[in-house]
């Protein structure tokens, strides 16, 4: 029961919302794309990473709003429903991928990259890929676009411990988020590991502003 569903419904944003923000205003002050004519797709370098660098904040906010007003009001049931906000999430979360775009543009920008970082970056790689298919295999890409914020039963249901979750409970940010340090170590762009950098921040800010504050709410103390 939350006692107080307006003040939940913020509860944490400040630091979330807020910490997004200003990271992104750091982010911008840490790149010089004034010299840099690349471009990839017809696309300049400079453009590949402001687009890229909104997507977390576009995503982890559309979420933000959904989820909480879920939890205070169901106002997404009564309104659109599950499976289109799930539809507009996952829509949401694939334009994250425009910062491969990103290192291609951006290419060698730090760093020529050779075997090492390129070894580093299949390792990445493969955390992320399998990651992926734990996701599939065990865990259910309705589960992860939130559906226990939507349906009652998932409350009873206990986290899942198979597959790379065996190795963390919160698989997801901390094995495929990271991703995009990969394209960064492969391409050897600055540009691409602020990106990283920033898509990594962002997301746990998301877990410990957002999501755990939720679980106390959907699962208790279970």
């Amino acid at each position: 029961m939350i006692e107080n569903k307006l003040s939940f419904f913020f509860k944490h944003q400040i630091w979330h919302i807020g910490g997004l923000i200003v990271l992104y205003y750091v982010a911008l002050q840490m790149v010089d794309f004034e010299t840099d004519s690349n471009v990839f797709l017809g696309i300049s370098a400079k453009s590949w990473f402001l687009f890229a660098m909104m997507t977390p904040l576009f995503h982890q906010g559309y979420v933000w709003l959904c989820w909480r007003s879920e939890l205070c009001w169901k106002t997404i049931s009564q309104t659109i429903g599950f499976k289109p906000y799930a539809v507009i999430m996952i829509i949401i979360g694939i334009l994250r991928l425009s910062g491969i775009g990103l290192s291609f543009a951006d290419y060698g920008s730090w760093f020529t990259p050779g075997w090492i970082a390129w070894s580093v970056s299949v390792l990445i790689f493969i955390l992320f890929i399998y990651t992926i298919y734990s996701i599939k295999k065990y865990f259910g890409f309705m589960r992860a676009t939130g559906i226990d914020h939507f349906d009652p039963s998932y409350k009873d249901k206990p986290f899942e411990r198979r597959g790379i979750f065996k190795w963390s409970s919160n698989a997801m940010y901390t094995f495929a988020i990271p991703v995009f340090f990969g394209f960064a170590f492969s391409s050897g762009s600055k540009a691409m590991f602020i990106f990283a950098a920033y898509s990594f921040i962002g997301v746990w800010l998301h877990y410990f502003c957002t999501e755990k504050e939720d679980f106390k709410v959907i699962y208790g103390n279970n």
